[in-house]
């Protein structure tokens, strides 16, 4: 709708993620803390790298779900040259977000800065099949996205009726460089 609210866009059907549907279509999942955080050194103990991804095992530090650690930098076109970018997640199981990922931020030394969010996650009530509403689960903790691609991929199956083809011949796909 415009702001005038006479226009209606009208689609086949719709994909999205939970946050552009209507509280009755989806569920609450649960909720993730996220701290991104500026460095101005790589993450102690890792030889130096620019690119570093740790995957704290929940059991490791008394948790039922892991923690995820990474860290990027001006080699990835995401900071200034000598910032370092890491973000520490994972799936809320208490009331103190701080606390929840102290075992990840143990890891990263010393922080210039640090922004701490607490997001709730959702999951769609149905298919889609019904309404052509085509809605995603929120992401997850992960850093690594595999559970986001998954559900990526059922989203496509749920859309099309189709698994996605990830079988590409390399010799009958013309190069775009």
């Amino acid at each position: 709708l415009t702001a005038d609210g006479n226009e209606m866009a009208r689609a086949k059907f719709v994909v999205g993620d939970p946050s552009y549907f209507p509280k009755e279509k989806v569920r609450q999942t649960g909720q993730i803390v996220r701290c991104i955080c500026f460095l101005n050194h790589p993450i102690p103990d890792c030889g130096d790298l620019e690119s570093v991804q740790i995957i704290i095992p929940g059991p490791q530090v008394n948790r039922k779900n892991d923690i995820f650690v990474c860290s990027i930098a001006s080699s990835h076109a995401v900071s200034a040259r000598g910032v370092y970018v890491a973000i520490v997640s994972t799936k809320m199981e208490g009331e103190d977000a701080d606390k929840e990922v102290v075992p990840g931020l143990a890891l990263l030394g010393h922080i210039m800065q640090r922004f701490t969010m607490v997001a709730t996650t959702y999951e769609p009530m149905s298919d889609g099949n019904s309404d052509k509403c085509y809605i995603s689960s929120s992401f997850d903790a992960s850093s690594h996205f595999e559970g986001d691609v998954d559900d990526l991929l059922s989203l496509y199956k749920r859309v099309t009726g189709k698994d996605l083809d990830m079988n590409i011949n390399a010799d009958s796909v013309e190069a775009d460089y």
